[in-house]
C-alpha cells in the first residue's frame, strides 16, 4: 500500500495536504462526500470566423456515496499548432484556415482497477501518458481529408499501447498488475475518433437519439456474444464486473472507430459509475434538454449519486454548438 502511494506521489507530484473542494449537491439526505474534481468549462475555437468548430465541454469526477477514494481520472484538452491572423487584406481568408485555430480536441476517461492506490495510480499514469503522446504528435493534426482517417486512428492506437507499456514497466509485472479502463474521443472536425479499452463508454447524441459508440470489454459481453447468454444471466453471475481487456492487464485490445459530427451533436464519455445507475433513456433525456455541457454533466452525476453512487462517477460532455 505504502509503495503504491509513494509511486503515485512521484508520478503526479501530489502533496500530502490537499484542500477540500465543496461537494456536488445530492438529491437526498445522505452524508456529503468531499472528493469532487472538476475541470471547468471550455469553449474551444469559439471565434466568429470558426463557429462550425466550436465545442463546449465540461468534466466532473465524484468519489460516489460508498467508495473512500477516487480511482477515476479524466482530461479535456485542445491540441493546436496555429497561426493567429490579426489583420489581412486577402479577399479569400479561407486559404489561411488550415493554419488557424485549434486542430483537435481530446476527451478521455480512465477507471482504475487493482485496489484504491493501485487503481488510482494506473488511471493517472495512463491519462498523463495519453496527453504527453498527443502533445508530441500535435503536428499531425490537420483537417481530415476523405480516405485519410487511418492517419488519426494509428496514433491513437499507439498512444494506448504506450500507456500500457508504461504501466507494465511501472509495476514490474509482465503479466499485468494494477490496470485501468480507457476511453478516448479525439475530435478533428468534423470527424470524431474513438479508442476504447475496458468498460468505460462513449455515446453520441443527435436529434434526441443516443448511440453507444463502444462495446464493453467484459466477460459478460463476451458470454452474451459467444454463448448467447442473456443480460439478466450475466448480471446475476457478476460477469459484467470482470474485464476481459484493460490497459496494464495481461490482455489489452484497443477498439478504434470513428464517426462524422454535425452542429448540435453531443458526445458523452463516462465511467461505469454512471451507467450502473443511469439508463441510456435517462442519458438521452438529460443531454437532449441540457442548456449547456456543464448542466448536462452535473445532472448526470447527480442522478448516479441519487441512485446509490456505489462506484466513482466520472462524466465528460462535449457539445458541437450551432452557429
Amino acid at each position: 500500500m505504502g509503495k503504491l502511494a509513494d509511486m503515485w506521489k512521484k508520478a503526479t507530484g501530489e502533496q500530502e495536504a490537499v484542500s477540500a473542494v465543496p461537494p456536488t449537491p445530492v438529491a437526498d439526505d445522505r452524508a456529503r462526500r468531499p472528493a469532487v474534481f472538476t475541470s471547468g468549462a471550455f469553449a474551444l475555437g469559439a471565434t466568429s470566423d470558426d463557429q462550425r468548430r466550436r465545442l463546449e465541454s465540461f468534466g466532473l469526477s465524484h468519489v460516489g456515496m460508498v467508495r473512500e477514494g477516487n480511482e477515476d481520472h479524466f482530461v479535456i484538452a485542445s491540441l493546436q499548432r496555429s497561426l493567429e491572423v490579426r489583420q489581412t487584406n486577402l479577399e479569400d481568408r479561407a486559404v489561411l484556415e488550415p493554419l488557424c485555430g485549434p486542430k483537435a480536441y481530446l476527451y478521455a476517461v480512465a477507471d482504475g482497477v487493482g485496489g484504491q492506490d493501485g487503481g488510482r495510480l494506473a488511471s493517472g499514469i495512463t491519462i498523463r501518458t495519453i496527453v504527453e503522446y498527443m502533445f508530441e504528435t500535435v503536428g499531425s493534426y490537420h483537417a481530415v481529408a476523405p480516405g485519410q482517417e487511418q492517419a488519426f486512428r494509428d496514433p491513437l492506437d499507439h498512444a494506448v499501447r504506450r500507456a500500457h507499456e508504461k504501466l507494465l514497466a511501472t509495476f514490474g509485472l509482465p503479466k499485468g498488475g494494477p490496470a485501468t479502463t480507457l476511453t478516448i474521443v479525439l475530435v478533428v472536425w468534423p470527424q470524431a475518433f474513438v479508442v476504447h479499452v475496458g468498460d468505460s463508454r462513449a455515446y453520441h447524441l443527435r436529434d434526441g437519439r443516443l448511440q453507444r459508440l463502444t462495446r464493453d470489454q467484459t466477460m459478460g459481453a463476451f458470454l452474451i456474444d459467444e454463448y448467447k447468454m442473456t443480460e439478466q444471466q450475466v448480471e446475476q453471475g457478476g460477469f459484467n464486473n470482470v474485464l476481459s481487456s484493460a490497459v496494464g492487464a495481461q490482455d489489452m485490445t484497443p477498439a478504434v472507430s470513428h464517426l462524422a459530427l454535425e452542429q448540435g451533436d453531443s458526445i458523452l464519455v463516462c465511467t461505469d459509475g454512471l451507467t450502473k445507475h443511469v439508463t441510456e433513456q435517462q442519458i438521452a433525456s438529460v443531454l437532449g434538454r441540457a442548456t449547456n455541457a456543464e448542466a448536462g454533466c452535473r445532472e448526470l452525476v447527480d442522478l448516479a449519486l441519487a441512485a446509490g453512487g456505489r462506484d466513482n462517477v466520472t462524466v465528460v460532455v462535449a457539445s458541437a454548438l450551432r452557429a
